[in-house]
């Protein structure tokens, strides 16, 4: 885990840069014409120069876009949806935004996990004849409708302004999966898709955040607001005092945890009972994971290795759940954060209610499955007690039903209503968008095939799992954190080479019109022992999307 060092002066510090970092960047409406130069890049993999035009645009709505159309262009164009961004600026903010953050409206028109890998990946798919185009969305956030209404404006410019443009196909990363998939549903304009680790429905994605949320603030600071912000100056000050609230129990409980990892104790601002506070923090952070439905394995953690010595047994069994949740669950704060501020904004009042949600209902097996973790039955109940919603202590939170129906109807959440050959490939440990995201995505897909609205074998799914072990500790037996992220978690972008497998995967069933072969697709991972395709495999579902 990182080190989050939470100073006195971080809330001065934060206020100080509200002055210069309050205001929402507001992309101008204006139509613009598009724009063309000539480019010419030397293959990094060898071979002649590609020479290509760069066109440049803004839509109707204000959204920036981009195509990328090569001299030499074989009638395909990728149309590529990035993830979601924050729709407000923000200060530098330890963890969450160590640079600050400014609303950044620019395309993106190839994936990749940094901006040298994306340019490799649209230099790659330009130099076999394929056009690659994105656009920036003309609001960010939550931003499906939006997102999907740019993407037609950009088909509509492409098509006009390169009538040899025959196929389309459509791919995106996170939210902008959600946004590729809605788009092939709606509109009969795409080819074929490919969604990398697809978001969930709008719904279902701030259920699992606040879930986390609300049960992180009743256990460990109260004071933390989380929804229900006000307006104007005074609610971003809330939200702003909420992340320091939150910066500051992670730091402790993580302080905690490393000076006492079997029996850490609970941070000072929790208002829990002392009988409560007994209990090991570690194991209501786990409890609180496994009932927002936060993966056990992390990027650090894979839930079962202990260092050699006399913590071997217990660490993997007690200690490697827990602080797997508490690292994944770090984001699932902060999307909960950022995503309650700005869809509040948009929808003009609290989205979430737990008021009728039953959290001890939804343990289950994993009462027994992390026994050890969540240090005994009597310790689950008593911790599940204090969740219950008939104590005072841990009062609920009521939505607000206009902002509800915006959040669950009015963001264009894909149905499920699949017409073209649809490829996902999803981390099964992944902590912003969890494997049971794709699970509802293949129910949904069965339930339209049922009843005639989808087409039958128009689906795969492609999974990135982590090795079965992979923690590593240093010769004081503390774990270390990799310096690249491992392989199935972490919400972490594909490699370049996994992303090209991908890439000509939904070329060839754009230009078929179907999807290859279970056999072909596992030929083609063959070398990466880490991604398997499975038709059996079933992962739990999110709470939200449970019946």
């Amino acid at each position: 885990m990182k080190n989050m060092k939470i100073t006195k002066g971080f809330s001065a510090l934060l206020v100080t840069a509200l002055v210069t970092t309050i205001a929402v960047v507001t992309p101008s409406a204006a139509q613009a014409n598009t724009t063309c130069t000539k480019e010419v890049f030397a293959p990094s993999t060898g071979g002649s120069d590609v020479k290509y035009q760069k066109c440049t645009g803004t839509d109707w709505q204000g959204s920036k876009y981009e195509i990328r159309m090569p001299s030499k262009f074989n009638g395909m164009m990728y149309l590529y949806s990035h993830g979601i961004r924050g729709n407000h600026n923000m200060p530098k903010v330890p963890v969450i935004r160590p640079n600050g953050y400014v609303v950044d409206m620019s395309p993106e028109v190839a994936p990749g996990r940094t901006a040298n890998d994306q340019q490799l990946m649209a230099e790659e798919l330009l130099k076999q004849g394929y056009a690659v185009a994105g656009s920036g969305v003309s609001t960010q956030g939550w931003s499906v409708p939006e997102a999907v209404d740019a993407n037609l404006a950009l088909i509509i410019e492409a098509r006009e302004k390169f009538p040899k443009i025959k196929k389309i196909v459509s791919w995106g990363d996170s939210l902008g999966g959600h946004i590729s998939q809605s788009l092939s549903e709606q509109y009969d304009v795409i080819d074929a898709v490919a969604n990398l680790h697809m978001a969930g429905s709008a719904d279902s994605q701030y259920t699992y955040a606040n879930d986390f949320l609300w049960m992180f603030k009743t256990f460990f600071d109260p004071t933390i607001k989380g929804n229900g912000y006000s307006s104007g100056t005074t609610g971003y000050m809330e939200y702003m005092g909420d992340i320091t609230k939150v910066l500051t129990a992670f730091g402790t409980i993580q302080a905690a945890i490393g000076a006492n990892p079997l029996a850490p104790a609970w941070p000072a601002s929790s208002t829990a009972p002392a009988a409560l506070k007994g209990i090991p923090v570690r194991s209501a952070v786990l409890l609180v994971g496994l009932l927002a439905g936060v993966p056990v394995q992390s990027n650090t953690y894979d839930a079962s290795s202990g260092p050699a010595g006399p913590l071997e047994t217990s660490f993997g069994l007690a200690i490697s759940p827990a602080l797997g949740v508490f690292e994944n669950a770090f984001t699932a704060l902060a999307l909960a954060l950022i995503g309650n501020y700005d869809a509040e904004l948009r929808c003009g009042g609290t989205i979430f209610d737990n008021t009728t949600t039953d959290y001890a209902a939804r343990l289950g097996d994993n009462g027994d499955v992390y026994a050890a973790g969540l240090s005994g039955k009597t310790a689950t109940a008593g911790m599940l007690a204090y969740l219950n919603k008939l104590n005072p202590a841990a009062p609920r939170v009521k939505g607000n039903p206009a902002a509800i129906n915006c959040i669950k109807n009015e963001q264009a959440n894909y149905t499920g209503a699949v017409t073209v050959p649809t490829i996902t490939i999803s981390q099964t440990a992944d902590q912003v968008t969890p494997a049971g995201f794709i699970q509802n995505f293949k129910e949904l897909y069965a339930s339209n095939v049922a009843a005639g609205t989808a087409k039958p074998g128009n689906l795969l799914n492609i999974w990135n799992k982590p090795p079965d072990t992979y923690t590593k500790f240093d010769a004081a037996g503390k774990p270390i954190t990799p310096a690249v992220p491992t392989t199935g978690t972490s919400h972490f972008m594909y490699t370049n080479k996994d992303l090209l497998i991908i890439a000509k995967m939904l070329a060839t069933a754009g230009k078929t019109g179907k999807l290859p072969s279970v056999a072909s697709a596992k030929a083609a991972f063959k070398k990466n022992p880490n991604i398997f395709i499975d038709p059996d495999y079933k992962p739990e579902l999110m709470f939200a999307d449970r019946k």
